[in-house]
């Protein structure tokens, strides 16, 4: 699903995106319980609906005040569902209950889909990167939970 996802939306950024694709399987993804859920502070959520994934979302600690987020993705079959919303309400919901200041991305800029999400549920963009492909850094400043 996190291969699908990209691709979808790679358009003339496929080189890159397959690139990045393949290096993400072979790093955290090749083993979420050790770069995720054995990592306190770390959570990797999926979204299944009627029995099938349909979604993902990881969070990783950086800092005691800081999370990143990683690897959101919804299947293309899935999307405009609510899923992307709920995934970002879950990743919130753990980062306030650790503490988290912040939650902190950094996503395509051909992913407008997600990049128009991630602003809607209160990320703001922080900089523009340049590296594989153009990606933009976002950034949600979290309020404690009273």
């Amino acid at each position: 699903m996190f291969a699908q996802g990209l691709l979808d939306f790679a358009g003339d950024y496929l080189p890159q995106v397959s690139d990045y694709v393949r290096d993400s399987l072979k790093d955290d993804l090749a083993d979420i319980p050790a770069n995720y859920l054995d990592q306190p502070g770390s959570c990797f959520w999926v979204a299944e609906v009627d029995g099938e994934i349909k979604g993902m979302v990881g969070i990783q600690r950086r800092s005691s005040q800081e999370a990143e987020l990683r690897r959101m993705s919804v299947a293309s079959d899935a999307r405009g569902q609510g899923i992307g919303r709920q995934l970002l309400k879950t990743v919130d919901d753990f980062c306030r209950k650790w503490g988290y200041a912040r939650v902190r991305l950094t996503t395509h800029i051909m992913l407008k889909p997600a990049i128009a999400l991630y602003r809607k549920n209160g990320y703001c963009m922080v900089a523009d990167e340049t590296g594989r492909a153009v990606t933009r850094g976002f950034v949600k400043e979290l309020k404690a939970l009273d």
